[in-house]
C-alpha cells in the first residue's frame, strides 16, 4: 500500500476548513490555532486509551498535531469548572490568545466550534468519550 502524502494533506485541510467554518472565519490560520489549542485541552482531560482512541479518528496529520507535546504521566487533567476550563484552553494558546481570545465567551464559542466540527467529522463514540470527560457544567456548554 502507498501511502499518498497528498491525501493525508487533503483530509487534514477538510477538516481545517470544517473548522474554519464552524468558527465563522477565513483565517486558516487562526482556525488552526484554535483547533491545536482545543484539540490538547480535549487531549489532556482523556486517559491514555481513551487519548489513542479519539486521536485514531483524526486525519494523520491531526493526530500528529494531537499529540504534539503530549505527556501521557500527567493526565488526565482535573477541571473543576467551565472557568477553569475556558482559561486551560486559553493557556493552550498561549502564543496567540491575545488574538484568537479577546473574551472568555470567544473560547467557550471555539470549544463549541470545534465540537461542532468533530461531529461531522468523526464518529459519535469517541466524542461521547469526550463529552463525558467534561463536568457537567462544561457538557451544557456544548448545548447552547
Amino acid at each position: 500500500m502507498a501511502f499518498n502524502f497528498e491525501d493525508n494533506k487533503k483530509d487534514a485541510t477538510v477538516l481545517l476548513h470544517t473548522v474554519a467554518n464552524e468558527l465563522q472565519t477565513d483565517d486558516l490560520n487562526k482556525a488552526g490555532r484554535i483547533f491545536r489549542a482545543v484539540l490538547h485541552a480535549i487531549r489532556d482531560r482523556l486517559h491514555l486509551h481513551e487519548a489513542v482512541h479519539f486521536a485514531s479518528q483524526l486525519p494523520i496529520i491531526w493526530k500528529g498535531i494531537f499529540f504534539d507535546q503530549y505527556e501521557p504521566d500527567k493526565v488526565p487533567v482535573k477541571i473543576r469548572d467551565s472557568d477553569e476550563w475556558v482559561n486551560y484552553i486559553r493557556n493552550k494558546n498561549a502564543y496567540a490568545a491575545n488574538n484568537d481570545f479577546l473574551l472568555d465567551d470567544e473560547i467557550m464559542f471555539s470549544f463549541r466550534a470545534v465540537f461542532a466540527a468533530l461531529q461531522k467529522s468523526i464518529s459519535e463514540g469517541p466524542l461521547q468519550l469526550v463529552k463525558e470527560s467534561l463536568n457537567q457544567e462544561i457538557q451544557e456548554q456544548l448545548e447552547v
